[in-house]
């Protein structure tokens, strides 16, 4: 009996030594490799998911954006970043399944762009961090009260168009003007707030605004040709996304009606209009990698103010210049880069 305790006690022994020796080795190993805590952490792969109305020049340009910026950053797809994409398909009633999918999924932030889908994204995610880009204004889309008193697991850069600048340049162009059109779809809460301060732009430059609603993508070619039968001078169309998904009718309305068509998004201009007074997407999601990277880092969204950020931009199309027998003054050229 007392050989047998002997041995057993030997064997225990013997297992404690190696795994004191195991140990050693492996903090060996770690300081080595400097695999701390801190350096897992920079080492960790972060998982985002986008979710944007539907495939628009606008949308893509403030991803490439984005995606620099987040690279700059040190997060890179790839490498360290996965990211997953959805759209609606310019379906308002298709955005609330596409967070509620990302959500459970287990991401490290959730990116909604377009004002429709940050309204859906407040409403709708329960566990993860938002941080939103390519929106209009987060609070009429009910993100919160003010930049700073906001939901707290939603930040993000918006970015407002020059509507005033706009209407400026509208006058300028076309010297005759009297009254403006425009059309846009009253559910989409970006869409509302640039009318509302449209309306008072014009109003104060002494212009009639001509206002038809759409709600689908179907309904735009038609709203247009009613528009360009009234008695206006000029069509207006801001960055409604249901108007954009189908901004060709638009582009074929006003061309048909010999109208020029003034927006506020550069990337539609080769597309049927005279001038855009917008805002450089890319620079506005280049702006907003650096909010994102700060909540996959860990910051909480509750304490990062919403930041207004909006390049303008100006871009001609010396085409439609042409087929409207106008011409572009010579300060507008230099300033477009032309």
């Amino acid at each position: 009996m007392n050989a047998l305790r002997k041995q057993i006690g030997t064997a225990f022994l013997f297992v404690v030594v190696i795994a004191l020796i195991s140990c050693k080795v492996n903090r060996k190993e770690d300081s080595a490799t400097g695999s701390t805590d801190a350096t897992q952490q920079q080492k960790k792969n972060y998982r985002i998911g986008i979710v944007y109305f539907g495939p628009d020049e606008g949308a893509e340009l403030c991803m490439k954006g984005l995606f620099d910026g987040l690279k700059e950053q040190g997060l890179e797809e790839g490498k360290n970043l996965e990211i997953l994409k959805t759209h609606a398909n310019a379906e308002i009633g298709n955005i609330p399944m596409l967070f509620q999918n990302f959500d459970g999924m287990g991401l490290d932030a959730i990116v909604p762009m377009t004002t429709p889908c940050l309204t859906a994204a407040c409403s709708t995610v329960k566990k993860t961090p938002v941080v939103f880009t390519y929106v209009y204004d987060p609070v009429a889309a009910g993100a919160g009260k003010s930049t700073t008193d906001h939901l707290p697991f939603v930040t993000g850069t918006n970015s407002f168009p020059p509507v005033e600048d706009t209407v400026a340049m509208i006058k300028r162009m076309v010297p005759s003007l009297k009254a403006v059109g425009t059309l846009y779809n009253p559910s989409e809460a970006n869409s509302v707030k640039v009318i509302t301060v449209g309306r008072d732009a014009f109003s104060k430059a002494g212009l009639k605004l001509e206002e038809v609603t759409i709600n689908s993508t179907a309904d735009v070619y038609p709203a247009a040709q009613s528009l360009a039968s009234r008695e206006i001078q000029a069509l207006w169309v801001t960055g409604d996304n249901t108007a954009l998904q189908a901004f060709d009718g638009i582009g074929k309305a006003a061309a048909e009606a010999k109208l020029p068509l003034f927006i506020n998004d550069p990337e539609y201009v080769q597309r049927g209009a005279l001038m855009a007074v917008g805002i450089g997407w890319y620079k506005t999601g280049f702006a907003s990698a650096q909010k994102l990277t700060r909540v996959l880092k860990g910051e909480s969204p509750a304490g990062i103010p919403f930041e207004n950020f909006a390049e303008k931009k100006l871009e001609l199309n010396q085409e439609v210049a042409r087929s409207l027998n106008l011409t572009f003054p010579e300060d507008l050229l230099k300033e477009a880069g032309m």
